[in-house]
């Protein structure tokens, strides 16, 4: 069943001041190093899942909320409030934004009341991606697969003939987007899946982006940007871009060749003024639509392996890395790490 717990039992709050050292690095600022996922807020609070808790930044202090390894998050916009999504090893846990002292933290996992008949609610515990989309259906990728839910009820998921209920188990889900009615599903191994959402609850399986005509450059995705009717795909051996909804058409590949600072692209993200942004293993890159620029730990990245972009409500860009975080402006760098 949905657990409800106090914040103050699920985990320690408190706040750290950051501390600028000589060479401009900010320590003492994160709780872990390795920053999978960042949520800028409209309000310019900046959320930040590492693999030792969830760190929020006001732009004067950060405030650890929680102790535990937070996989990704996204926040959900309702009417009368805003809400905190976050996956974890243990399910989903739900944040009131902006977090306080005194919320409490609902929590959903694998063994919830199941309130579809004889459908299971959250596939499994360990939640490696969080997307709301603009219908509010909230889309989990875990370890055992693919799971949505709308309003307080988990759709029933419609394969179609398109995928066996063991895909998206097998083949690990690492990011997911969407633009209109259709999500976007990103997995090790499986290429990228589609969905599409109806007016009613109803979800159903698309045909996939797969070989031949996809030119995917790996099954192995690793990030997934929609942006109207462009979709950006990061793999271990590349980055395509497609155009439309014909699969057969409208491929464009990138690789290091082309301009791209390395091959292996695990984030993506679009800035204010319409370039995109690519996280790499390699450090980062931005392509305007026709040239790139690249930026590594010799512009002053604090690690070249980037695994998170977002932009905040200033334009700022934020690169979460496997050694924390930088902040970019445009001209100058900023660097925010662990003390240890």
């Amino acid at each position: 069943m949905k657990r409800v717990i106090s914040l103050l039992a699920f985990a320690a709050i408190f706040l750290l001041q950051a501390y600028i050292n000589d060479s401009g690095k900010v320590i003492e600022a994160l709780p872990g190093n390795y920053v999978s996922s960042i949520y800028a807020a409209e309000d310019g609070k900046i959320y930040f899942a590492t693999d030792k808790g969830l760190s929020v930044y006001d732009g004067d202090n950060w405030t650890t909320v929680t102790t535990e390894l937070i996989h990704d998050l996204d926040l959900e916009q309702l009417p009368d409030e805003a809400i905190l999504w976050l996956g974890t090893n243990q399910g989903i846990s739900l944040l009131l934004h902006p977090v306080d002292a005194a919320y409490e933290a609902s929590v959903y996992a694998s063994d919830d009341t199941r309130i579809v008949p004889d459908h299971p609610g959250l596939a499994g515990d360990s939640v490696f991606v969080v997307r709301i989309d603009d219908r509010n259906i909230r889309w989990f990728g875990t370890n055992e697969g693919l799971s949505a839910l709308r309003e307080d009820q988990w759709p029933v998921i419609n394969l179609n003939r398109h995928y066996t209920d063991d895909f998206f188990r097998n083949n690990r889900i690492t990011a997911i987007d969407y633009s209109n009615d259709t999500v976007y599903i990103g997995t090790h191994g499986g290429g990228i899946a589609r969905m599409v959402t109806g007016e009613t609850d109803a979800i159903t399986g698309a045909s996939p982006y797969d070989h031949p005509y996809s030119m995917l450059p790996s099954r192995n995705i690793l990030a997934v940007y929609a942006d109207g009717s462009d979709q950006w795909f990061g793999s271990d051996e590349g980055l395509v871009r497609h155009t439309g909804i014909d699969a057969r058409i409208n491929w464009t590949q990138y690789f290091e060749s082309d301009g791209l600072v390395n091959n292996y692209v695990q984030s993506i993200n679009k800035d204010l003024t319409g370039n995109i942004w690519f996280g790499t293993k390699g450090g980062v890159s931005s392509f305007d639509g026709a040239s790139w620029t690249n930026y590594t730990t010799d512009d002053g990245l604090v690690s070249n392996n980037v695994l998170s972009i977002a932009i905040d409500h200033q334009g700022n860009l934020w690169f979460g890395t496997d050694n924390g975080v930088s902040r970019f402006d445009g001209s100058a760098w900023a660097s925010f790490q662990a003390s240890n």
